[in-house]
């Protein structure tokens, strides 16, 4: 009924740009910057932002403007920043916040509800009370008056319409937020139609047309054929369904697949309720109550209710209809609603809406640039909290688009999957289950459930029978740690995330794999992390010119280098073995698979320099042996002297191992232990893996899982790409300018000379905690604030637990945007780290500490920061 009163408005736009296209016989073809699909918010927002950069703007919509898809059957409800644990999402939800308060403010064409009410979290598990504690800790970095209540008593006399007994803590946002979706985009819109984009109704995008090297050049719609190098995909569950000339599929394939849900919309609450009665979300039930004066809205997110759009498989030619709605799967919401607000059972019997979605299977959006069509962008996959995040989306792609982006988007970046990522199967079984996320936080450690066993090494089950507990990344199933339970019949996937207090169930497992480590040899399954052949006539000068340090060294030499951006931001962090005069070996990390490959390609093009970019990930098992008896076992294996001299740190080699070659060698752990990953052509790694572990018996070998290696890095101040170190961040800023070579030129120099002149104003720096107690404290996550003589100035990254430090340590940065960041400044003042709302002194190391090491073959150039 909602939807069909929506569709009635007469379009202010369609007719006058209707005859705008039929006018045009002249022969003169209609040109834009960028046409935009979609008549969403998400859409508008881009256009919008877009227009405000100068551009001229078409968009498209297939019906009228905010009558169709998620917008259209919103329930108003944003989201406060100060929720998001990344700090991409905290910045698109203030960017949203910032645009929807302003327009709503001075609304110039709709004036439309915007009510600042604020939501109320419950928590009834320890786990949630220490998610709610977080997420309070942040509140201060957006000026926010959280409140934290943990009486049940004072949480009934606030909101009496609540069954409040097993709710252990409530917690009050007063940043969120509810509003009219529909009214926000007319306003959107008319003020876009003010900066010149022209708006098409009731007109659909049919086509989108590649020229050479797969371009975009022009777009076919049910008007008109528009000519434009720059298409934006924003239309909701309908992206990637747009018809696109030569690629295989015959339409662009996104990690992203549409889910049904749906709301209740009934009438007012029989309690004292008002406009400022915050939206209630039970974080545990997954459900949530927005209570006002004349009506009410109840909602949910339970994986039990949520379905996948569609369960067939070849979905290529399906066309997307929301189903009508369920009262049946509705019921595990409705269930959870009634025993949270008893009260919702006296309501007239109301209307049940039945909205959709686009999920992604990591939770976080998908946007930019695809990787198989130039200039063809996206902005989808917004998990269910579309009008949060697509105000701060539309300003984010649009800076993309014309070059001023200045925020990290790794986590959003669409070619952050593969195309194994978006096979339809795969995505109707995960998306269900990151749906029922929606008001819960997925930390690092977080596993999902479904969608397991896509990628494996050959030696995976040797692995799970030797007590392997597997962890998902990019795909691929790694070993995180190994427990004693040695059945082949368990599951052997891990799934959840670590405790968020006390000790985790794999520390004492752990614990005797990052002994055998650091006092004998371990043995660690790397072959996740991305690997490439780069070679060609032109290699060393295209390398020299993409990675910053010297890479032009003699054969059989290691580098470990950046690759920067323009800005001296990592876009990879890398190691480049040289194994003959014109080729290289290059090993990134596992989420950089796809980028790291565009990125070397983009430049080779660029510079018209013969170089070929093979990707051979998934050519290689790769098996890092470390500790200080590798050495003794790598030459019992190969019967080859491998010394020092011989064999030193930062070198490459080709060896065997037994009846297995071709095995690929080098001299490198990452973490900072004597060792070697080994390469292993897959059809021998099982014959080389069984090698190792009947040799490795005299030396007592361990076989150890991620964390393992997770642990030892953090605690020698190794950063990780995509948790640490990202396209923000410079090696100035994370203490490794001394691996820059400034004799040479390469992408960044110019913006790294200048900060070594000027200076910083942030610095990673290693946190030691004191006082900590592993059993009953809350354990650091990475996100925490750092705080300097009781003001925060900077937060943590990621964190461990220090076997041979003895406390928690954390990787992090400092960050003084007024003066600056100097030695001085970091060693003086009194340093603390919130975690979850309760602070611990900690200690500051600007460069790594000084471990005891069995082992004392380290050169110079093993040290982390200098």
């Amino acid at each position: 009924m909602v939807l069909l009163r929506l569709r009635a408005l007469r379009s202010p736009f369609s007719i006058s740009l209707r005859r705008r296209f039929s006018n045009n016989g002249n022969g003169t073809p209609v040109k834009a910057d960028v046409v935009v699909c979609g008549g969403g918010i998400t859409g508008l927002s881009v256009a919008y932002n877009l227009a405000k950069h100068g551009k001229k703007v078409y968009l498209f919509e297939k019906e009228c403007i905010a009558t169709a898809g998620a917008t259209a059957l919103s329930a108003g409800l944003v989201t406060a920043p100060m929720f998001w644990q990344d700090a991409t999402n905290q910045y698109m939800t203030h960017k949203s916040i910032e645009m929807y308060s302003e327009m709503a403010k001075s609304g110039r064409f709709s004036k439309y509800p915007f009510n600042r009410c604020g939501r109320v979290y419950m928590a009834q598990t320890p786990a949630s009370e220490i998610s709610l504690k977080r997420i309070y800790s942040r509140a201060i970095l957006h000026h926010e008056d959280a409140e934290l209540v943990d009486c049940q008593s004072e949480m009934l006399s606030r909101w009496p319409m609540l069954a409040t007994e097993d709710v252990c803590l409530a917690l009050f946002s007063p940043g969120d937020i509810s509003m009219d979706a529909v009214g926000l985009c007319h306003e959107i819109a008319n003020r876009s139609a003010d900066l010149g984009v022209e708006i098409h109704e009731n007109c659909a995008v049919k086509r989108i047309l590649l020229g050479d090297e797969q371009q975009v050049y022009a777009v076919e719609t049910d008007d008109s054929l528009i000519e434009t190098s720059k298409f934006v995909d924003a239309s909701g569950i309908w992206s990637g369904r747009v018809p696109v000339n030569s690629l295989s599929n015959g339409r662009m394939r996104l990690a992203t697949y549409p889910c049904t849900y749906s709301y209740l919309r009934t009438g007012k609450l029989p309690n004292n309720v008002h406009a400022q009665t915050p939206i209630f979300t039970d974080i545990d039930s997954g459900v949530y109550i927005k209570a006002t004066d004349y009506n009410t809205l109840c909602g949910g997110f339970v994986e039990e209710e949520i379905r996948a759009l569609s369960t067939t498989q070849d979905d290529i030619d399906l066309k997307w209809t929301i189903p009508e709605s369920d009262w049946d799967k509705f019921y595990h919401v409705l269930e959870r609603q009634v025993e949270r607000c008893s009260s919702l059972a006296a309501c007239e019997h109301g209307d049940l809406i039945c909205g959709a979605d686009n999920y992604t299977p990591d939770k976080f959006p998908i946007v930019g640039e695809c990787d198989s069509a130039k200039g063809y962008y996206v902005a989808t996959g917004l998990n269910g909290q579309g009008l949060t995040l697509a105000g701060g989306i539309g300003s984010v792609l649009a800076d993309w688009i014309v070059g001023k982006l200045d925020v990290d988007v790794a986590k959003i970046d669409v070619t952050r999957f593969l195309d194994l990522h978006t096979n339809p199967q795969y995505l109707i079984e995960r998306v269900p289950e990151i749906a029922g996320y929606t008001y819960k936080n997925m930390y690092h450690s977080h596993q999902c459930h479904t969608a397991r066993n896509l990628r494996m090494s050959p030696i995976y089950y040797k692995l799970r029978d030797s007590g392997a507990v597997f962890g998902e990344i990019m795909g691929y199933e790694r070993p995180l740690w190994f427990s004693n339970d040695v059945e082949k019949t368990r599951n052997a996937l891990f799934n959840g995330q670590d405790s968020l207090i006390g000790k985790p169930v794999w520390f004492p497992y752990v614990a005797k794999e990052y002994e055998a480590c650091r006092e004998r040899v371990g043995l660690i399954d790397l072959s996740s992390f991305s690997k490439f052949d780069v070679s060609g006539s032109d290699v060393v000068p295209f390398l020299q010119r993409i990675c910053s340090a010297n890479i032009d060294k003699p054969i059989g030499s290691t580098i470990y280098t950046g690759m920067q951006n323009e800005s001296g931001g990592y876009v990879t962090d890398c190691t480049v073995s040289r194994i003959a005069n014109d080729q290289y070996f290059v090993v990134a990390p596992t989420i950089q698979q796809l980028r790291c490959a565009l990125w070397m390609k983009k430049w080779a093009k660029e510079w018209r320099q013969n170089v070929h970019i093979q990707d051979s990930t998934g050519l290689y098992t790769a098996l890092n042996v470390v500790g200080p008896a590798s050495r003794a076992l790598m030459q019992d294996v190969t019967g080859k002297e491998l010394s020092s001299s011989e064999f030193p740190s930062f070198s490459y080699r080709e060896l065997n191992i037994g009846m297995a070659t071709g095995i690929r060698a080098i001299s490198v752990t990452h973490c900072g232990e004597l060792g070697w990953v080994l390469y292993i052509p897959n059809e021998v790694a099982q014959n080389v893996y069984e090698h190792l572990m009947e040799a490795g018996k005299e030396y007592s070998m361990l076989e150890a899982g991620y964390y393992t290696l997770r642990q030892l890095r953090i605690e020698k101040f190794y950063v990780y790409w995509g948790q640490d170190i990202n396209s923000t961040v410079t090696p100035v800023e994370c203490g490794r300018a001394f691996r820059v070579d400034f004799n040479k030129d390469f992408i960044g120099k110019e913006a790294l000379i200048r900060q070594m002149e000027k200076g910083v104003n942030r610095r990673f720096i290693q946190l030691l905690i004191d006082k900590h107690d592993l059993e009953n404290d809350p354990w650091p996550q990475g996100g925490e604030l750092i705080y300097r003589d009781g003001k925060p100035v900077g937060w943590t990254t990621s964190a461990a637990y220090g076997f041979t430090l003895g406390c928690q340590v954390c990787i992090g940065f400092l960050e003084n945007k007024q003066f600056g960041i100097s030695p001085e400044f970091i060693n003086t003042g009194i340093y603390e780290i919130d975690i979850a709302n309760k602070r611990f002194p900690v200690r500051v190391n600007l460069h790594s500490p000084s471990l005891p090491m069995v082992s004392s073959e380290h050169p110079i150039h093993y040290r982390p920061t200098q």
